[in-house]
């Protein structure tokens, strides 16, 4: 099932394709203004304590007037709330507080014991704007940045708009397949290796820098570079994570730009400048730029070091899962204290540089770094894929260059022969095989998002799942107002106890079993629709790929907020590094102002339509691809896309409500 068809539809396919999303949005939106009430007056006490505010959700109707007073059960807290221009700074044992304007951040403040403000935004965004986040700016433990409770405003505009396109997408996609489902026979799109647009013959300048030496080596110099200094922060700078350098770029901005940049984008470019590999392979091959002719183990390469072969039984996705699995468990530790990162990376590093003298190639890139699992699995929806140019050529080819390497260029650090690469999931886009093809025979190509659909076995299936289960556990505890939830996550400030093994017990469950079952149930249900022979575990092998594009706008839709919320304290942390006090930028002590709040939960909404739309689409393809016929196909697609829109529908209410 689809929005969009695979090959270009005429116009007269999408017209009543946009006039069904027009009227499954538009027409929610506009019910909801009939549901307004009159403005009245309401009296809330905030409570504020370590990490959270009690309410956490404040619910009004709109154009409310809001009569807020305050208290805290332990230290000094704020309730900062951009969008209404405030900024209330709470003490203990006052009943008074010092209230700010965002705005003028460097005006005195007033000393008020009430503060009145009218919830509604002016113009348009009176009407579009529902829910906004009030944060606390006043630093009072390692978990402060998690602090945060919800504004929301009734009528929710966003959510009975994004509700309504949960529905509407199907609905739509039944629109485009009106013909096809009539068709006696049809066949799945098939990506090949010659799938989208050949970068090198368009840019002939980019092909000639891929063909250099040095191409891949002076990104990862500067990224390594940049790491240092991220470690030396992490370890020496200051506990606080919002002011510290090597916690910013890490959590704020390289995330951001691994999730929605790099990956949708790139595929694995990452691993391409990822510079924990680097002083490993320099060791591996006695070289820097150079290249070594020789023999090792079958490669045409002189390789360093014991190069023993990584053993079969473990040469899976499950180490990667295991390991990104616990790496989230814990992850309001990593986030919140910077030395614990730091501890984390340097381990990653030197893991993959001492297992660079015991294990051939990158065995460390290819079986334990958890950050190649991330990106390895949601490369399958990146734009863009280092394929064979010819794939006849291929496969005639005995040389095998881009396999074992030869005088221009090294064997494939990953393991990896040109000719079965159809994939982005275990090409690192090394350009080492651009450079060793004798019949140059090798390019980049740019594709459409999300080509890729089925997985190709149980232990990707599974890390497909994972993955999911994660990134919807990291927007509930870092992006949801519960204070409860926060505790039972929080290992940066408490000792592991009770609440944090029952949330690590419910997280492992849930990815390892609970969501599993229930893609089991979707697979088995759409194998008696739609009739086909396929055993139920291998349905729902291949159907785990349907959960992809929508993980991966999850992830998205996690790291948008991190960095609109926090771009300020980005350039403080420029500023000063270690928080030493330093002023390099002249932006050290500059005001904390988010960028576009108003605008977040709206962005994450349609992050998420986006994912079900590609979800949706890989669904319907995957199920073509086992059932052969469009009617078996689309019976068999109905239990996985009820579950989609479930899900999706599940995360538009929490981004929105």
């Amino acid at each position: 099932m689809a929005t969009v068809c695979t090959t270009a539809r005429p116009w007269r396919r999408l017209v009543p394709q946009g006039l069904v999303l027009a009227a499954f949005s538009l027409l929610p939106a506009a019910f909801c203004r009939f549901l307004e009430e009159a403005p009245q007056h309401r009296y809330v006490h905030v409570e504020a304590f370590r990490y959270g505010k009690d309410p956490a959700v404040i619910r009004c109707n709109r154009g409310d007037w809001l009569h807020l007073t305050f208290s805290t059960r332990d230290t000094g807290h704020s309730f900062f709330l951009e969008e209404f221009d405030l900024d209330a700074k709470v003490s203990p044992g006052r009943d008074t507080v010092e209230v700010f304007r965002t705005s003028q951040p460097d005006r005195p403040p007033t000393i008020q014991q009430e503060v009145v403000l009218r919830a509604e935004h002016p113009g348009w965004w009176g009407w579009l704007v529902s829910k906004s986040q009030f944060r606390c700016h006043t630093w009072c433990g390692l978990m402060h940045a998690f602090e945060h409770g919800n504004l929301v405003l009734w009528p929710n505009t966003l959510l009975f708009a994004g509700l309504g396109l949960v529905l509407g997408l199907p609905v739509a996609a039944l629109v485009g397949l009106r013909g096809r489902l009539r068709e006696d026979g049809d066949a799945p799109p098939r990506v090949t290796p010659t799938s989208g647009r050949d970068l090198f013959r368009r840019l002939p300048g980019l092909k000639w820098l891929t063909k250099q030496r040095e191409f891949q080596i002076v990104p990862m110099v500067v990224t390594a570079a940049v790491m240092q200094l991220i470690l030396l922060t992490m370890l020496f700078g200051t506990k606080v994570a919002g002011r510290n350098f090597g916690a910013m770029m890490t959590w704020v901005v390289w995330l951001f730009l691994l999730n929605a940049v790099l990956v949708p984008l790139g595929g694995r470019i990452w691993c391409l400048v990822c510079p924990l590999p680097l002083f490993g392979e320099i060791l591996q091959r006695g070289a820097i730029t150079g290249v070594r002719r020789g023999s090792t183990r079958g490669l045409n390469n002189r390789f360093f070091g014991l190069g023993l072969s990584w053993p079969k039984w473990l040469a899976n996705d499950w180490p990667r899962t295991i390991g990104f699995l616990i790496l989230g468990t814990c992850s309001t530790g990593l986030v919140a204290v910077p030395k614990i990162s730091g501890y984390v990376i340097l381990g990653l590093l030197l893991g993959a540089t001492g297992m660079a003298l015991v294990w051939e190639l990158r065995a460390f890139c290819r079986y334990l770094c958890p950050v190649s699992a991330f990106v390895g699995l949601y490369a399958r929806t990146g734009k863009l894929a280092l394929r064979a140019a010819n794939p006849e050529v291929c496969r005639k080819c005995r040389r095998l260059g881009c396999e074992r390497g030869g005088a221009e260029g090294w064997a494939c650090p990953f393991g990896l022969c040109l000719r079965d690469v159809n994939e982005n999931a275990d090409c690192g886009m090394c350009t080492e095989c651009i450079k060793t093809c004798p019949y140059d025979n090798v390019t980049l190509r740019w594709r459409r998002f999300a080509e890729e659909t089925s997985l190709r076995s149980p232990g990707e299936a599974w890390l497909a799942m994972v993955m999911l289960v994660l990134g919807t556990v990291y927007c509930l505890v870092h992006l949801g107002p519960w204070p409860l939830l926060r505790d039972c996550a929080n290992i940066a400030d408490r000792e592991p106890g009770g609440l944090f093994l029952g949330f690590a017990a419910v997280l492992w469950l849930t990815a390892l079993v609970g969501l599993p079952a229930v893609m089991l149930a979707a697979a088995s249900a759409g194998k008696r629709l739609a009739g086909t022979p396929q055993s139920s575990w291998a349905v729902l092998t291949a159907l785990s790929g349907a959960l992809v594009p929508l993980g991966k706008m999850v992830w998205i839709a996690f790291a948008v907020p991190l960095v609109m919320v926090n771009l300020s304290f980005v350039r403080q942390s420029f500023s000063d590094p270690f928080g030493w006090g330093w002023d390099l930028l002249g932006a050290a002590n500059s005001p904390w102002h988010q960028v576009w709040p108003r605008a977040i939960p709206w962005i994450q909404v349609l992050i998420m339509l986006m994912g079900l739309h590609y979800s949706l689409r890989n669904a319907w393809r995957i199920w073509l691809g086992l059932a052969r016929l469009p009617r078996p196909a689309l019976a068999g697609t109905l239990p996985t896309a009820a579950l989609l829109m479930l899900y999706c529908g599940s995360m538009v209410w929490f981004f929105a409500n």
